[in-house]
């Protein structure tokens, strides 16, 4: 495959992630966050099933050299994945789809923030970046003073369990196959989501057109067609082309919301938007002193 290529393929996944975020909406306003998350997981899990088949020959998505650590990773990581999206769905009821993508984008800058806990060491150039992207965020978000609505807020704290769940993927993604993995970490995250949808009394029982269509969507483009895309497209280009790509999912989900939805960012939203955007490029100049780069392995 050639490096062009390879390049629509991520341009692609980006627009299918970032158009993604107003069925997300749309679909809060007939079901509860937890059974969609769950359903969407469970289904883009089956839907990567046939995949693997074809790439290795066999569906048995539990062989593995060290079955312990690939049960104990497959959790950690579908776990963070579950909060991630959890927080994801609860925000984006209380902010926009333009906010949402984003915000969401700002994982990219957390993902030194934590690699400093964890005793990685980066130049201190970093802080330019996150602080660009922090006052991207106190514009986008219409802080006033401290204060952040709660929609922006939650969509922060999912975008700092996205970098976390994109730590995990960076650790352990070498020991694994990378589409039985992601089968796993799926079906893990939908059977949290289910278990979450029934102590929270959320109606399990889908009977809308709709909501269906919200629910095949997500599951069978965004997330199983979307993570299938990056995984062949980055075989081929480079990390920092590749998150240089994946950063146009927020513009997509800002064009998607003023089409589809009639958001309109203000003059004062569209320069946060634009320093988020900046900021987060930046930091993926920026890569830890005492650790090699890896593939950005990120998640819808």
């Amino acid at each position: 495959m050639t490096l062009a290529r390879s390049n629509m393929l991520l341009l692609l996944t980006a627009l299918i992630w970032g158009s993604s975020f107003i069925f997300q909406k749309q679909a809060m306003d007939i079901m509860g966050p937890f059974i969609y998350n769950a359903l969407r997981f469970f289904i883009a899990g089956l839907c990567l099933i046939p995949v693997h088949y074809a790439r290795r020959g066999h569906i048995s998505i539990m062989d593995s050299s060290d079955k312990k650590n690939m049960l104990r990773n497959s959790f950690l990581a579908g776990s963070a994945l579950f909060i991630a999206s959890a927080f994801q769905q609860i925000g984006i009821l209380n902010t926009s789809v333009s906010n949402t993508g984003f915000i969401t984008g700002l994982y990219i800058v957390f993902v030194p923030i934590i690699g400093i806990f964890m005793g990685q060491r980066y130049p201190n150039k970093v802080w330019l970046a996150i602080l660009i992207a922090s006052s991207g965020l106190y514009l986008l978000s219409g802080m006033d003073g401290i204060y952040m609505k709660k929609g922006d807020f939650f969509i922060l704290i999912s975008a700092f369990f996205w970098a976390g769940h994109l730590i995990i993927i960076d650790l352990v993604s070498k020991k694994h196959h990378p589409i039985a993995f992601a089968i796993r970490q799926f079906f893990v995250c939908g059977v949290l989501s289910f278990m979450a949808a029934i102590l929270l009394g959320e109606n399990i029982l889908i009977k809308n057109g709709f909501a269906w269509f919200y629910i095949l969507f997500s599951g069978i483009f965004s997330i199983g067609l979307g993570y299938t895309l990056q995984i062949i497209g980055q075989k081929v280009t480079p990390p920092s082309q590749a998150a240089l790509i994946f950063s146009t999912e927020a513009v997509f989900a800002a064009v998607a919301a003023y089409l589809f939805l009639n958001e309109i960012l203000g003059s004062k939203a569209l320069i946060g938007c634009a320093l988020m955007l900046g900021g987060s490029l930046m930091a993926q100049f920026f890569p830890p002193l005492n650790h090699k780069i890896h593939d950005p392995k990120s998640l819808p």
